[in-house]
């Protein structure tokens, strides 16, 4: 089954604040699902994908 994160358990997951995560968010942009009306969730495998392209080589 997927998991779909909230925006503070995203930011944990990844382990950044939140702040950090909004900001890496308008910066390099990241699907978003809706369930309920303005609030976004995150699939754990497209937050992989997505912190990917930030790790040092």
């Amino acid at each position: 089954m997927t998991e779909y994160l909230s925006t503070a358990k995203a930011a944990e997951y990844l382990g950044v604040s939140r702040t950090t995560f909004w900001r890496l968010r308008k910066k390099h942009p990241i699907k978003a699902y809706f369930f309920e009306v303005s609030v976004p969730r995150f699939k754990r495998s497209d937050l992989d994908e997505w912190a990917n392209q930030f790790k040092e080589n």
